[in-house]
This record gives structure tokens, sequence and C-alpha cells, in this order.
């Protein structure tokens, strides 16, 4: 029994391989620039946002859907947060409550077009993307804002020498992890995505958690923006234009690796990613082999996640466990 606890809380082989290539990466950059030994706390500092966003895409994701709108519904939570601040004269709490709600909105929107109407995902949330271009043109009218100081303290203070950014960013991947992966909810929701028929069939209701896939997206797409508008101060009109790349390269990356909806994963991934990001910039190498790099990768992942069969190196490890523990109990 004390085995199985124990063999419960350890690593998979999945986790366990991600992280030796973390290494080598690590020790790659630091062998051929040797200030990349003095990175890794603001590796994590840069990882922790994109896979927050990552974390929106990855909900989505499980339950069988896409969402191509996510950047944009970050950005638009930025910008409209500014919007409040200044244009409005909400109090900057209020500002927050009142942009996350639009995102939710927006959220809600795609998961009410996507399950009521079947229609694709990927069309939806497209649709949505250029919906929000027109739309905050319309109300920003290319202005910008600035954050004032209850907001930059949000991102830019610390605890303990940490930053507040990590605490938090931490906070929401975990709570979004127990609710995806511990929960008889999340569960269903992943369960829609890995078989809609077979979910039909079990009496879970395909459209609800559809919905709720796309709500709890927009949900969490509109946090990582205003934890953006707090680190970076500043809202422009094209804020989140480019935010779709890392969070889909993340959320796909970590769904081939380890299989299924992992809150772990994702944060694993986005260090990787920045990790590779930023030894590419201190090596001064064209950012053009950033996109490279991360494309090769994300290739060779999913060439393992069809050729390398982790679950039945998995069993196979249990059942070395097993022996090694009978040949014990012989002894």
């Amino acid at each position: 029994m004390k085995n199985d606890r124990f063999h419960k809380w350890t690593p998979s082989p999945r986790t366990i391989s991600f992280i030796v290539l973390m290494l080598i990466c690590y020790l790659v950059f630091s062998l051929l620039e040797p200030a990349y030994l003095k990175s890794p706390y603001s590796v994590l500092l840069g990882a922790v946002l994109p896979a927050v966003l990552a974390l929106s895409m990855g909900v989505v994701i499980s339950a069988g859907g896409f969402d191509l709108s996510i950047g944009h519904t970050a950005g638009f939570a930025t910008l409209m947060c500014g919007f409040f601040l200044r244009d409005v004269g909400l109090h900057a709490y209020a500002a927050i409550l009142c942009s996350i709600g639009l995102t939710m909105l927006i959220g809600a929107v795609n998961g009410i077009i996507t399950a009521r109407f079947g229609i694709s995902s990927f069309i939806t949330t497209l649709s949505m993307q250029f919906v929000l271009v027109g739309v905050r043109q319309l109300i920003s009218s290319g202005n910008s804002y600035r954050a004032n100081n209850a907001i930059r303290n949000i991102a830019q203070g610390n605890f303990l020498g940490i930053s507040n950014l990590i605490i938090i960013s931490l906070f929401i991947i975990a709570i979004t992890g127990f609710i995806m992966q511990k929960t008889t909810f999340g569960r269903k929701m992943q369960f829609v995505g890995a078989n809609i028929s077979a979910s039909a069939f079990s009496g879970i209701r395909i459209r609800v958690y559809t919905f709720l896939a796309f709500f709890i997206s927009g949900f969490i797409a509109g946090l990582a923006g205003i934890l953006q508008f707090s680190k970076l101060t500043t809202a422009t009109i094209n804020i989140g234009d480019g935010w779709l790349f890392n969070a889909m390269t993340i959320a796909v990356f970590s769904s081939v690796i380890f299989g299924r909806f992992k809150a772990h994963g994702i944060i694993l991934v986005a260090i990787l990613v920045n990790m590779m990001t930023t030894g590419i910039n201190m090596l001064g190498v064209s950012s053009a082999w950033t996109n490279f790099v991360l494309g090769f990768i994300l290739l060779l992942s999913l060439a393992a996640g069809k050729y390398i069969n982790f679950d039945n190196l998995r069993s196979i490890i249990k059942i070395t466990r097993r022996k090694q523990n009978g040949r014990k109990e012989t002894v």
C-alpha cells in the first residue's frame, strides 16, 4: 500500500524524460553562453504568462475544440481595462472586473455558436478574432492606455523576494489543473474531447461541456490580459496580436507529449519554450531561428507521440518495480 501511494506521486516517464530534455537544453546554452547560468529565475518569470494563456487554449483543446481568438481576447482585456480606467473613470478593481466580464462574454459567445449551432470552433474563433480587431478600433480610436499604480502593483510587486506575477500565475495554473484533473467536471470535459461519441452514449451533455470549455477559456484569457497590463503598464491597439502563436505551441506541445490536459505539462513546456527563446537571443542569433527551433521540436514531439508508447513504457516500469519488491519480500 505504501509503495502504491509512493508511486502515485512519482513523476511519470513522460515528465521525467521532458525534465531531462530541459536540463540538456539548459546545459547546452550554459556552455555556449556562460551568462545563461544566471538566468533560471528570469526564464521562469518570462514563462508564467505564456503558460497562463496556453492554459486557456489547453482547456478548449481538452474538450475537443480550438480557440484561435485567445490572443486577441487577452489583448482585448488589456485594452479595455485601460479604457475603463481613463475614459470611463472606473476604479482599478472595477475596471479589472468589467474587462474580465467582457472576455467571459466573448468565451460564452464562442461556446454558444460552437455548441448550439454546431459550427467548427476554428471558424467560430477565427471570426471572433476579426470581430475583436474591429471592436477595439472603434472603442479605443487608436489610443494607448497606461496602468495606474494599483494595477502595476499586481504583477510588479513581490512576496518574500518572489514576483507576484509568478505567484499569481502558478496559483491560476494550480487551481485550473486541480479542476481539470482531479474533479468529475474536469474529467468529463476531457472525456468529451477524447471521444465525443462515447461521451454522448454515456449521458454526458456534450453541448454544456463544450460551452463551458470556451467560457472558462475566456475567463483565463481575461486574467492573462490583466496580468500583461500590469506587467507591461501600457496597452496599445495592437496588443495581443502576437500572443496566439506561443499559447498554441505550448498547449499543443503539452497535449502531444503528456497525452491529455496536464497543468504541470503546460508550465514545463512554457519554461522550455522560454529557455530556448532566451538562449537564442543571448547568443545573438536571428530571431527567425527561434520559430524554426520551436517548430522543429513540435514536429519531433508529434513524431514521439505517434511512435513512442509511453503507456507501455510506464507499464514496463511498474512490472519491474513489482518484481523487485517481490524479490525483496522473498529475501
